[in-house]
């Protein structure tokens, strides 16, 4: 099957898993993130803003501004792949962008990589050697090739996958995170 296939049946089989899970999914998933040595050192999180099928990193957020980490969302720059993040200090910073999804405002400060950074990756699924299908334009690839930091990759259990179809340009995940797991894949 190729990534388009894969990719639409994913899709379906996220949408159907039933919302009072997902909830419960969500917050498992969360815990595990913020109890991680990987979030305890961080003083950097980059975050995506969820869809409503997508992992909900709303908790991982609120825990941020608990600890005084600075926040960080993804603004699409172009539809060829190029992405970039900014600080969001609160929800007002966010306002729907590109694929209609909430990005930051253009006037919020410019992320700059520091040490212990974490980004929070978003995907349909993960396979056992890191590498994830995501939505097929790229970005999250691009960025992850100069970033320095560790990469975590939500996914639910039921979308786990033993290998994914992968090209020359997908690049792995570090820390794969599941209600039942957190495991170090590429390190």
């Amino acid at each position: 099957m190729d990534k388009k296939e894969t990719r639409k049946l994913l899709l379906q089989k996220r949408k159907d898993i039933p919302k009072d899970k997902k909830i419960i999914y969500d917050k498992e998933i969360s815990k595990k993130i913020i109890e991680s040595d990987y979030f305890k050192n961080a003083n950097q999180v980059l975050v995506f803003a969820s869809t409503e099928d997508e992992f909900d990193t709303s908790l991982i957020v609120e825990k941020c501004r608990i600890d005084g980490k600075k926040v960080f969302y993804p603004i699409c720059i172009d539809n060829s792949g190029k992405m970039e993040f900014k600080e969001v200090n609160s929800p007002n910073d966010l306002a729907y962008g590109m694929y209609n999804i909430l990005e930051p405002k253009s006037n919020c400060k410019d992320y700059n990589q520091g040490e212990n950074d974490i980004i929070i990756v978003p995907c349909l699924s993960v396979d056992k050697f890191g590498y994830r299908i995501g939505y097929g334009k790229g970005y999250y690839d691009r960025f992850l090739k100069n970033f320095n930091g560790v990469s975590i990759c939500p996914c639910y259990d039921e979308l786990l996958s033993d290998t994914l179809p992968i090209d020359k340009f997908d690049m792995n995940i570090n820390i794969l995170v599941t209600q039942h797991i957190l495991k170090e894949v590429i390190l």
